[in-house]
């Protein structure tokens, strides 16, 4: 068993727009399945913008929000005409008919930004039960079953809606059972990469048989419990990290840089090969149920080619 949990789902969008509706009908389809929040600092950036407020650290917040792709953010965004109705009909407790319709064009502003986001949901029509069908289908086959090299395609597209084409400080946590299933031997003898590769491999599984053996500065035995079982260096895969507690592997991961349209796949694709090869080797001293793998990566861009 394989997934990609869904860390937190952000519910976005004017006053009037169906937030609460949308909240209510997730819930009840789902039995309280996932994590879901009213607002995120997408509002905070909507409404400092209204009142002229400096809207930089709540715009920091929101990339950093995004740039974790377990979190998802429906962004509701109905025609105006059906906000006005509604006001109409109930009014707000905060809003008049004016305020609310420079609010609504700031969430379409942040709209033709976001909506390119690979963890973003634009909803443009009214809610019904076919519409959270949709949403409820879409959020469990995005990302609970992909193959864990296939997700690279969800870096790729943040880092195109860059200008600069390039994410800084992207993340994603996936699990694994022990089957590994999804790791590709043909991609292993990417000739790019195969030598790299093989070097960290090597590195990190001689770096845990010599702590397990006490061949250490400190001449000490480690357990299967050792904090040490650790690669570092200064090229692009810059750490990779193990720690094996209560039956339960944990891998850490830094990419310090990774080209996400070419070498990205090839690089989630070896982090996955490497964690079975440690739940493979710890697996002697352990009965390991379940593994946990963090990957952050530092910069994550699209080279063009001139």
């Amino acid at each position: 068993m394989r997934m990609t949990p869904i860390n937190q789902i952000s519910l976005e969008g004017p006053d009037l727009s169906g937030k609460t509706t949308l909240f209510q009908m997730i819930h009840e389809k789902t039995d309280y399945c996932w994590n879901i929040q009213d607002r995120s600092s997408l509002s905070m950036v909507v409404y400092a913008r209204l009142y002229g407020r400096s809207d930089y650290f709540h715009v920091e917040a929101l990339k950093k929000e995004l740039s974790n792709l377990n979190n998802v953010m429906i962004l509701l965004l109905p025609e105006w005409r059906v906000i006005a109705e509604r006001f109409n009909k109930r009014g707000d407790e905060i809003q008049n008919l004016i305020s609310l319709k420079k609010v609504y064009d700031l969430f379409v502003e942040a709209a033709e930004e976001l909506e390119n986001y690979p963890n973003v949901i634009t909803v443009k029509t009214e809610i019904d039960k076919n519409m959270v069908a949709y949403i409820c289908h879409n959020l469990r086959s995005h990302f609970q079953r992909r193959e864990f090299h296939s997700l690279s395609n969800m870096f790729m597209t943040s880092a195109a809606c860059e200008e600069s084409l390039e994410k800084i400080g992207m993340s994603i946590t996936h699990y694994d059972s022990g089957s590994f299933e999804d790791v590709s031997e043909e991609m292993l003898r990417y000739e790019k990469e195969k030598v790299y590769y093989d070097k960290i491999r090597r590195q990190l599984l001689k770096k845990i048989d010599a702590e397990l053996l006490g061949i250490n500065e400190y001449n000490r035995i480690e357990t299967y419990e050792s904090r040490r079982f650790i690669y570092t260096d200064d090229s692009c895969l810059s750490l990779c990290h193990f720690v094996l507690r209560n039956e339960f592997l944990y891998g850490q991961f830094y990419l310090r840089s990774s080209e996400t349209k070419q070498t990205l796949p090839y690089d989630m694709n070896f982090i996955k090969s490497l964690t079975r090869d440690v739940f493979s080797r710890l697996s002697e001293y352990s009965d390991i149920k379940m593994c946990k793998i963090d990957l952050k990566i530092g910069s994550g861009h699209i080279i063009v080619d001139k």
